[in-house]
């Protein structure tokens, strides 16, 4: 049977917030799980996506590599956790995925509702057979408009952005998030890296956003 290295990204929208009376809203993350897919084999973590504070409706850029095999059925865990400080983080809910299933969807696009509230999206694309380097780059923004009202400065960040080919794949979809420069409208942000196939798959000339 063909194997592939396939990329899996996450995003979900209307989640349920549980951070509580007086507390603000969820900080959610996503801890993805490869189950087993034989009696003797044991569940294998992918990872975690990085935190998105204050928001339902996170768009996480962290995505995860794994192996597969065409014709096998292989399930994925995602579990949806609500980050406390200074105590024990909160389950925001959790779907099992086929990966067979998300390839069979539009646009490599499956959702599943949660029990919890909300709906978690999983897309899944082939990954880039080869490395096609890195970006490097470094920004900065000058005169930015003040969004937080009269007496507090807004905390920039910014985001990059691409599409995905095929059906509902015209979206821009972040791959990149920065980190927030506090009460500053003229930020210098710091240098990153991105990788290029994330980003473009590989391809010079497909538009990207920077938002």
């Amino acid at each position: 049977m063909t194997k592939e290295k396939l990329s899996l990204t996450l995003h979900a929208a209307g989640l349920k917030n549980i951070a509580g009376a007086f507390k603000g809203t969820s900080d959610p993350f996503a801890i993805v799980t490869l189950l087993a897919s034989d009696p003797g084999e044991k569940p294998r973590v992918l990872g975690k996506t990085e935190v998105i504070k204050n928001t339902l409706s996170p768009k996480w850029t962290t995505s995860f590599l794994f192996d597969y095999e065409f014709g096998t059925e292989t399930h994925i865990n995602v579990s949806v956790v609500d980050e406390v400080r200074k105590s024990s983080d909160k389950p925001m809910g959790s779907a099992v995925f086929e990966i067979g299933d998300i390839l069979g969807s539009r646009g490599s696009v499956k959702a599943k509702k949660l029990k919890k509230g909300g709906t978690l999206y999983a897309r899944i694309q082939k990954a880039a057979p080869r490395s096609a380097g890195q970006l490097a780059l470094r920004l900065r923004g000058i005169k930015l408009k003040n969004v937080e009202g009269l007496f507090k400065k807004s905390d920039p960040f910014f985001e990059l952005r691409r599409t995905f080919d095929g059906p509902g794949g015209g979206a821009w979809i972040p791959v990149y998030r920065s980190k927030h420069v506090k009460n500053n409208l003229n930020p210098t942000w710091e240098p990153v890296t991105v990788d290029v196939n994330q980003l473009c798959d590989g391809d010079l000339d497909r538009k990207v956003q920077v938002a």
